[in-house]
């Protein structure tokens, strides 16, 4: 496992069950060394390897910590995570967040909440849009690698029309999104994380916070609208 500097902050005990959210062909960071269940879900798959139905049995029957397993469910995140019933060690969402749209924000972060175990985490990758300000504001129109740079600032701010980026990200927003109804805490974000080539990314880690006493997982998203009016 190649180690970062968010290493120190995952649990490495055998055992745990990790939700790799949209995806696609990318691995997660930081994995443990041990043993693991990875479910890597994403819409965009030709097909997945098991039903999102069927991956319950899985889940719920993973207690052998000398085995690792990996499965690929092609589903909607949302549509998982408000019928799977059981709750994950580990969130993972590496360049997603951001297609989400603003006013699903807040519900998103509810079903993240009902998908963790007391003190699970989320990782999550984002463009940093601070950092895509900031190249805008010292671009060089005149510069040789103006196109090529103009093609990275382009992308991270709006995507491609057919799959646009909606909702904005800085780390104070991460904070304030994610605190806003203390159910998470940042535990940690780096501003200017390299991801894939470029610095524009930031990364957080945040900790589920367990509120006693209520069945979250069981309530409907007219449940949840209710709570926060």
């Amino acid at each position: 496992m190649k180690e970062t500097n968010f290493t120190k902050l995952f649990p490495d005990a055998a055992g745990q069950v990790i939700l790799n959210i949209a995806a696609g062909k990318e691995q997660p960071l930081d994995l443990p060394t041990g043993s693991y269940m990875l479910i890597n879900i994403d819409s965009g798959y030709y097909k997945g390897t098991i039903e999102a139905s069927d991956i319950v049995d899985f889940h719920e029957r993973y207690e052998d910590n000398s085995l690792y397993r990996e499965f690929m469910v092609k589903e909607d995140v949302f549509r998982f995570m408000e019928k799977h019933p059981l709750k994950f060690d580990r969130l993972v969402m590496y360049r997603f967040l951001e297609h989400v749209k603003r006013i699903d924000v807040l519900y998103f972060i509810y079903l993240m909440a009902t998908s963790l175990k007391p003190g699970g985490l989320v990782d999550c990758i984002v463009p940093n849009y601070r950092a895509l300000a900031e190249r805008i504001l010292s671009e060089d129109l005149s510069a040789v690698n103006f196109e090529a740079e103009d093609i990275i600032t382009t992308y991270e701010l709006l995507n491609e029309p057919e799959s646009p980026h909606c909702s904005i990200w800085t780390p104070d927003r991460i904070i304030k999104f994610f605190e806003l109804e203390k159910r998470f805490h940042v535990l940690k974000i780096e501003p200017r994380f390299y991801f894939d080539g470029r610095d524009i990314y930031l990364r957080a880690i945040i900790e589920r916070i367990w509120r006693r006493n209520i069945n979250e997982k069981r309530q409907t998203q007219q449940g949840w609208q209710e709570e926060t009016t």
